[in-house]
């Protein structure tokens, strides 16, 4: 037993009872089998090979990603929404010594603050109401494995504050508890915001900036990395028509989709491209299946000539026509949604809805 053998049996024997052992030893083999394949696939799906690109700037997160794979230090993932920050987590997770460790993910986004503490922290019978037993917190369900840290820049200040306390001393107090409840964890966080510019305006803790900005890792848009959506949308289509007669893609159509600016970035190549294979019902992929949205290219400040005139230009009016016409564009191409009008044009809402405001637009 001690060098492996599943079960014994002592003679004189009863067949009924040896049939069951032989079937509950195939089961445990099964069972153990589908965990190394479940185990491989999902390495597989978090590892390099769920990452395309072969431009400079996806090579250099490649490289960065396996130097720190290896070490304990935290890491901080910057980039647009849409880039593949969770997909850069999971590969330095199942890439590390802790690959056999749990990892888990955070949206601190997508919780209000009293409840976000609870989650992260756990929290102690009777500390609130509706806390009938103590809860485990997340910090302590990632223990020996991975956090992984979305939006941190969604923290409050006060939330702030004892996220640095954890990742100065690796321990925290369960929410309505007294006792110190100390964790081994590799924390990476992610940020579609520059957390700096958020430390500059008081919205982000600067020493906890310093304390997550050990190791930073930043993605590339996808237009910064255009030599990429080729294999991109070879990857996509054969993924998603697998066991299916494959797509080809018209030079005209490639060229549409290259010159797009995608402001969603890889997860909205990978959309507009399940989109493409559903409109195609042929073996080929035209122009005219693409929306027309995409085949526009977004308005550039190279629209705006710059030649002075001998006498002279009225620099304010063509400042203000071409911002006129950006805005305008941009909510065109967000069918008049003005969250994704701002996104397209870099701006907060605030802004976006002050600049239209400016011209009589509500």
């Amino acid at each position: 037993m001690k060098i492996g053998a599943y079960d014994y049996i002592i003679k004189p024997f009863k067949v009924d009872e040896l049939k069951l052992i032989i079937s509950n030893s195939l089961e445990k083999r099964y069972l153990r089998k589908e965990n190394i394949l479940l185990k491989r696939e999902i390495e597989s799906k978090a590892g390099f090979a769920n990452f395309i690109g072969k431009s400079e700037p996806m090579k250099k997160v490649f490289s960065l990603i396996r130097q720190v794979s290896d070490t304990k230090s935290t890491v901080l993932i910057t980039g647009e929404s849409g880039t593949g920050k969770e997909l850069v987590a999971k590969a330095v997770h199942f890439n590390s010594p802790r690959k056999n460790g749990p990892f888990v993910t955070v949206n601190c986004g997508a919780l209000p603050e009293t409840l976000l503490e609870s989650e992260l922290f756990g929290y102690m019978k009777g500390a609130f109401t509706g806390a009938s037993s103590n809860k485990q917190g997340l910090f302590e369900a990632a223990n020996n494995g991975t956090i992984f840290l979305d939006e941190i820049s969604a923290t409050t200040p006060a939330l702030q504050i004892k996220l640095l306390r954890v990742l100065q001393e690796r321990e925290f107090i369960r929410v309505g508890g007294t006792a110190e409840v100390k964790v081994d964890v590799h924390v990476i966080a992610a940020s579609n915001k520059d957390l700096l510019a958020e430390v500059e305006k008081g919205m982000f803790r600067e020493d906890l900036y310093y304390r997550l900005n050990v190791f930073p890792i930043h993605l590339p848009s996808l237009r910064e990395r255009k030599e990429d959506i080729p294999l991109l949308i070879d990857f996509f289509l054969k993924r998603l028509l697998a066991g299916k007669e494959p797509k080809k893609i018209t030079p005209e159509t490639m060229n549409a989709l290259m010159k797009y600016r995608w402001p969603g970035n890889v997860r909205e190549l990978e959309n507009t491209m399940e989109r493409l294979a559903i409109l195609c019902s042929g073996d080929t992929i035209r122009l005219e299946h693409v929306p027309d949205a995409l085949k526009e290219v977004t308005p550039s400040i190279e629209l705006i000539s710059t030649e002075i005139p001998e006498d002279g230009v009225n620099m304010e009016a063509l400042l203000e026509t071409a911002e006129k016409t950006l805005l305008r564009k941009a909510l065109e191409r967000s069918g008049g949604v003005k969250t994704e009008a701002a996104k397209l044009l870099g701006l907060t809402f605030r802004s976006f809805r002050h600049r239209l405001q400016k011209y009589g637009d509500s």
